[in-house]
């Protein structure tokens, strides 16, 4: 039975649903992914449990081990501090001290402060030289053998203060004038002193002004002979990244896996890969690793900048945190365990990938069983195709006949329904297509209303240049009319030259062969989308990018627009005026110029100076000479000078750039070393500088030999004159790894920090007026570099200078000395 309206009700054979159910059973898809997804998922659960407890257990090892080691320095201060000559010396000054009214004490105590801070002699030589900084000097330097046992070397070379201070915090002995007088109200001398009772503190990982570096320090109280009461203050001041370095570095595992130290403010103090002194990247990450108990964590970050999931081991410094700051909840030390999760979860990857590649076999199987299941349906779905493109068309007459008892005969039926549908919903479409095309034509005039509000001249072009639409600014800037882009092309409304028409030609043809369709392609912007500004080629018109119109000078921007249906696309063309901008580009160009030239003529005096004064000296010397093989030397050495005098003019001169390549050749640099030495003993009066050599096995390199001895001569030059002709030049020459290594080091007055940042300045000098221009290192650095060298500067103020010169290894001897 069936009601009229209503088709009729077919019983289900075997469905389309049944089919594709079958076809995917067969080949077994749903169980192939399950036990990816399962084997996947085990896998890393338990690689991360057994690399969580390895982290754990290595992360409790190396808690041990530093803790060990900052226990150790903890007893080798003790022992200073228990050291009878320090505790009998602070007992006497505990005692002199209640001799004086308080009021003496402070007097004397700020007298003595102004002194220490204002660096008199007296008063430093009285706090570094005194018996108890000598005594501290003796334990710094190590020099008996139980003494260097107590201190080793790594330990003193971390050591940046060691100082004793009295019941008032006031210095008494130290090593260096580095530390404060007063430092009663310092949280580590409180801490240390602790009311006279006296206790170990130690510091947190804090940056020291006064060594320039992280440090951590060691406070311990000096207590009298009866062990009663403090009478004085050890502080030691130590390196954290040189002390702990040699312990946490060493630990790596994997290409990544390494152990580092940290704060309980996620500080770091040791660590291979980050710098001292920075926090953890992921703020949430520091809770979860400075627990007091040792363990492990999966973290969403590496705390190393990496925001991928890692694995974390920790553990705290017991012994260590419970003398810092007071309390191991507040100042704790922990290890921190680490290994990119990309070596972590290689293994399983690997798997997963293996997976993958059976599984994709089985989808090819998939295919081909599910091509023999379409062979059975895509007869009559093609016939639903057909009958789905005549409907599109309004061509569907006669109803589609299909036969297959399944849900395809049933969807054959619908379609049927939905065409009859169709034909009565269709005459209403009329009404809506109207009211559509009025909603098109009001955004057509909301565009232009928006570009004619728009300052900048905007063109709209076909690829040939035909004008097909411009704003308002347009026609103001051009004094144009509305009509004129009816009838007129890009080139002749802006009339533009020749040049300016060729180039655009181009543009618009690279443009319409589809390689300027996306602004920004690197393609395009190399090609079209250039800054006028910036360092170029040339000063081509076309690089710029710049258009002539008139008296006035514009830069111009191309922008695609995209097609209507039908119809080619269009091109749209932004232009901004830039006359002004461009006049102040010439002035700068024509001001540095000027400049330049300047720089130039004092150059050429002052490199020319130096080899005239060598040639006047050695003639005069020939005058009184009567040995004939001297003056043959001597004569010699003109030559020298008047050859480099020669080199130097031809560089000024721009000649050098044109044959550098030819003038190239091996070069002993040795040799050049010498004969640099020797120019400048004979161009200076009254030399009476110790010389010493250090010359290694170097391999001669390839450069220009005239402009490297200019170079030495002027670093040398510039070293006798800084020690004012009497001292001692120390001249190295080595062969690194990868570099060849020149020092020159003098024991002048050195240069202090703020100079030795623009020490390579031109016309930058520190001697007086009229004893020098500033060029010498200048010109030294650049020909240097020409040579494929490089020159830098180190110095401490008082101990000297040293001028480090490096040039990379020729990659014959490099290949030489890897076979050997």
């Amino acid at each position: 039975m069936t009601t009229a309206g209503s088709p009729p009700v077919r019983p289900s054979r075997w469905g389309l649903k049944g089919k594709l159910i079958v076809s995917m059973l067969l080949v077994g898809v749903v169980p192939l992914l399950t036990g990816l997804l399962l084997a996947f998922f085990q896998g890393s659960r338990e690689i991360r449990e057994v690399s969580g407890e390895s982290f754990k257990a290595l992360a409790i090892e190396a808690a041990r081990k530093l803790d060990l080691l900052v226990g150790e320095e903890v007893a080798r201060t003790s022992r200073i501090a228990a050291d009878p000559v320090i505790v009998l010396e602070m007992e006497r000054q505990r005692d002199a001290r209640h001799d004086l009214p308080e009021t003496e004490r402070q007097r004397r105590a700020a007298q003595k402060r102004e002194k220490w801070e204002a660096k008199d002699p007296v008063t430093v030589k009285a706090i570094t030289d005194n018996p108890l900084a000598r005594l501290l000097r003796e334990y710094y330097s190590g020099s008996s053998t139980e003494l260097d046992q107590m201190l080793p070397h790594v330990v003193r070379a971390a050591t940046q203060m060691l100082y004793i201070t009295d019941l008032d915090g006031h210095l008494v002995a130290a090593l260096t004038a580095k530390p404060p007088y007063d430092n009663g109200h310092y949280a580590w001398w409180k801490g240390a002193y602790n009311n006279g009772v006296g206790q170990l503190f130690i510091q947190d990982l804090y940056f020291d002004e006064r060594s320039d570096t992280y440090v951590f320090s060691i406070s311990l109280p000096i207590m009298d002979s009866l062990r009663y009461e403090a009478v004085g203050v050890l502080h030691r001041v130590i390196d954290a990244k040189a002390f702990f370095s040699p312990s946490t570095h060493p630990i790596r595992f994997g290409k990544t896996g390494h152990v580092m130290l940290i704060d309980s403010r996620g500080i770091v103090m040791s660590c291979p890969i980050l710098p001292t002194g920075v926090r953890l990247a992921d703020p949430d990450l520091i809770p979860l690793v400075t627990p007091r108990e040792p363990g492990w964590v999966q973290a969403s970050s590496d705390g190393h900048g990496g925001t991928s999931k890692s694995i974390i081991g920790f553990s705290p410094l017991p012994e260590t945190s419970r003398a810092t700051n007071g309390a191991i909840d507040e100042g704790a030390w922990h290890t921190f365990v680490w290994q990119s999760s990309e070596e972590l979860f290689a293994p399983i990857q690997h798997l997963f990938t293996w997976m993958s590649v059976f599984g994709s076999l089985a989808v090819v199987l998939l295919a081909a069983l599910g091509s023999f299941a379409a062979g059975r349906i895509v007869t009559p779905v093609r016939k639903l195709q057909s009958a789905a493109r005549a409907i599109g068309r309004g061509e569907l007459r006669e109803p589609i006949a299909v036969k297959t008892g399944d849900e395809l005969e049933e969807l054959a039926e619908e379609i049927n329904r939905m065409n009859s549908q169709l034909e009565r919903a269709f005459a209403g479409l009329t009404s809506q297509v109207e009211l559509k095309s009025q909603e098109v034509r009001i955004l057509e005039q909301s565009t232009d209303q928006i570009l004619d509000a728009v300052p900048s001249p905007i063109f709209m072009v076909d690829h040939q240049g035909a004008v097909h639409y411009m704003n308002r600014a347009s026609r103001e800037a051009f004094d144009l009319q509305e009509a004129n882009q009816e009838s007129g092309n890009l080139y002749d409304l802006l009339h533009l030259p020749a040049g300016a028409r060729d180039r655009l030609k181009r543009e618009l043809a690279i443009l319409g062969n589809g390689q300027g369709r996306e602004r920004r392609t690197p393609a395009t912007r190399t090609a079209l989308a250039r800054d006028p500004l910036a360092p170029g080629g040339g000063d081509d018109e076309a690089d710029r990018r710049e258009l002539q119109v008139g008296n006035a000078v514009y830069r111009y921007e191309w922008f695609s627009l995209p097609a209507r249906p039908g119809e080619e696309a269009r091109l749209g063309l932004v232009l901004r005026n830039a006359t002004d901008e461009s006049r102040l580009q010439e002035q700068l160009i024509e001001a540095e110029k000027k400049g330049s030239l300047g720089v130039l003529t004092a150059g050429i005096g002052h490199e020319l100076n130096n080899p005239l004064f060598g040639i006047l000296g050695l003639g005069e010397a020939i005058q009184h000479e009567p040995d004939s093989e001297q003056i043959k030397q001597y004569a010699k050495d003109i030559v020298q000078h008047g050859k480099r005098m020669a080199g130097i003019i031809r560089d000024f001169a721009g000649v050098t750039r044109a044959d550098t390549g030819d003038r190239r050749c091996s070069v002993d640099l040795a040799r050049l070393l010498d004969s640099a030495l020797r120019l400048v003993q004979q161009s200076m009066g009254g030399w009476e500088i110790e010389v010493e050599k250090r010359y290694g096995s170097l391999p001669p390199i390839n450069a220009v030999g005239e402009e490297l001895l200019q170079a030495f001569v002027n670093v040398i030059l510039n070293a006798a004159q800084a020690m004012k002709g009497k001292g001692r030049l120390t001249i190295t020459a080595e062969q690194g790894p990868v570099l060849l290594q020149i020092t020159i080091q003098d024991s002048g007055p050195g240069i202090s920090k703020s100079h030795l940042l623009k020490i390579f300045d031109p016309f930058f000098t520190t001697k007086q007026q009229g004893q020098g221009s500033g060029l010498g290192l200048t010109i030294a650095r650049r020909l240097l570099m020409k040579n494929g060298g490089h020159i830098r500067m180190e110095s401490t103020p008082g101990q000297g200078a040293s001028c480090i010169i490096t040039f990379p290894i020729p990659q014959d001897a490099a290949r030489t000395e890897g076979k050997g």
